[in-house]
């Protein structure tokens, strides 16, 4: 396929990168002080993880995808940035389809009004940082690189980009409701970033801080509940069978998590860089679990005071 990764951050990096070494046709879109990088170092990943090694890869870069034709593009921007993408897309010839890869919860059907039925949509399951032009990342092994239609139907397209990301090293499932998975996903990550804004973003003070994990784990799970009772059956499975265990259990995970270089890979990297885009996910979460009539009184705690 010819692919363009819209957005050179942490998660397009990546997906370039495992995707030109499948053997596809990759570019990048960067601008800025990330575009003369590239041009300067090439694309450089550092995998941090059991298997770690550090790659330079010769991707191609563009400023701007005029006069090119595409099969996919992978947009991978943060959530404020997506309006911006918009008009850039909706120029791109017909026929190619845009793969909206993270944090769009509440957004699918202005993307969609905006692109029409060459969305789709989906959530990365890679974690890292950035320093200069070397990404450091890691595979986060408990989460699966995720896609769907927004009508639920599994087309031939979600079969055979599925099959290329698995091939390019990413484990990957599809989902019949992804914008439910989406909104899921937002009531998980965005206690997280929620109490790591109370410590200062830093890892290591969320450890030994137990007041606030133990409100981080009180407002997931109640997050988790008023979505189960407003009909969202997307919860990931192994969340699910983590808190249903006692609090006292849930918070040791989360303390020994962020104690380690976890703690910062997962999590505390992206928080840093995507503070606004926490803070856009909060109105659409907090809507999604009042419409259910389930009580949040701490997910409203910890998201009011800070947002």
């Amino acid at each position: 396929m010819r692919v363009l990764v819209f957005g050179a951050g942490v998660i397009g990096s990546v997906y370039a990168g495992k995707l030109q070494q499948a053997g596809h046709d990759v570019s990048l879109l960067a601008r800025g002080q990330r575009l003369g990088e590239l041009r300067s170092n090439g694309l450089i990943l550092d995998d941090r993880g059991a298997d770690g090694n550090r790659v330079a890869l010769d991707v191609r870069y563009t400023g701007t995808p005029e006069g090119e034709r595409y099969d996919l593009v992978l947009v991978a921007v943060r959530a404020e940035q997506l309006v911006d993408t918009l008009p850039v897309l909706a120029a791109m010839a017909d026929g190619t389809d845009v793969l909206f890869f993270g944090n769009t919860a509440g957004r699918e059907s202005e993307i969609i009004a905006a692109l029409g039925d060459r969305v789709f949509f989906g959530f990365p399951a890679v974690g890292g940082t950035r320093t200069g032009p070397v990404v450091e990342y890691v595979m986060i092994g408990r989460q699966k690189t995720m896609l769907g239609e927004a009508n639920g139907t599994i087309t031939p397209r979600i079969r055979q980009i599925r099959a290329e990301l698995n091939r390019a090293g990413f484990s990957t499932a599809t989902s019949t409701d992804i914008a439910g998975w989406l909104l899921a996903h937002a009531a998980f990550v965005v206690p997280i970033a929620f109490a790591l804004f109370r410590v200062g973003t830093d890892p290591a003070r969320l450890a030994a801080d137990r007041p606030v994990l133990r409100l981080m784990v009180r407002a997931t799970r109640q997050g988790f509940a008023a979505l189960r009772a407003g009909g969202n059956t997307e919860i990931p499975a192994n969340l699910s069978a983590l808190y249903r265990m006692p609090n006292v259990f849930v918070v040791s995970y989360w303390r020994r998590v962020f104690a380690g270089p976890r703690g910062e890979l997962w999590f505390a990297a992206h928080t840093r860089a995507a503070s606004d885009e926490m803070r856009l996910l909060v109105g659409g979460l907090l809507t999604a679990v009042h419409s259910s009539g389930r009580a949040t009184p701490d997910l409203d705690l910890l998201t009011r005071e800070l947002s």
